[in-house]
């Protein structure tokens, strides 16, 4: 009788990135893959601004997430909307970060859905996620326009994600996005 053999099994403690990040188990198991990708993309670009010891632009990280974003709508089968609007909530609703401590991995998705909505790029509906903001952010809209006027900008972010000494590396969803990003200009 041979004896019966085991699994592999990646240990959750292996997988873990040290950080709470916006990764929601409901939303995941509600929206399957298109959100997973999503919030992963936003998680990874984190990682790296975190990561960064060069110069780059403010707001680089809400730049990205916000083109990858974008582009998401512009091949969505269906109306995101929904899902973008349950994604900004449950980041709102994380616990502030304490003194010293960062906000959850991911967290810039947020504020890319907020300067895409001001910028006209998804739907209205979604502006009473951010009614709780006593000060919308103004200055990032501004950057955001400025940035997407740099040309070449975009190819020189993605550049920069993916030879991004990580560890864990990106995710090939992510590092499949960026290099769809790097070949698409903002329009």
């Amino acid at each position: 009788m041979q004896k019966p053999r085991q699994l592999k099994v990646v240990a959750p403690k292996d997988t873990k990135l040290g950080r709470p990040t916006i990764m929601e188990r409901a939303l995941a198991q509600r929206y399957g893959a298109d959100y997973v990708h999503l919030a992963a993309f936003a998680i990874d670009i984190d990682r790296v601004h975190q990561a960064s010891e060069h110069e780059l632009p403010f707001a680089w990280e809400v730049f990205l997430t916000e083109l990858q974003l974008r582009r998401y709508v512009d091949t969505a089968r269906s109306d995101p909307t929904p899902m973008f609007e349950e994604m900004c909530l449950a980041i709102l609703e994380l616990p502030r970060p304490k003194a010293g401590q960062s906000a959850a991995l991911g967290s810039q998705f947020a504020f890319a859905v907020y300067t895409a909505l001001a910028r006209g790029f998804v739907a209205t509906s979604l502006g009473h996620c951010f009614a709780s903001w006593r000060k919308p952010p103004v200055d990032l809209i501004d950057e955001l326009n400025q940035l997407e006027k740099d040309s070449g900008l975009t190819a020189r972010l993605v550049e920069h994600c993916l030879n991004a000494p990580l560890d864990p590396p990106l995710v090939p969803p992510v590092r499949d996005a960026l290099t769809a990003l790097a070949g698409a200009e903002p329009r």
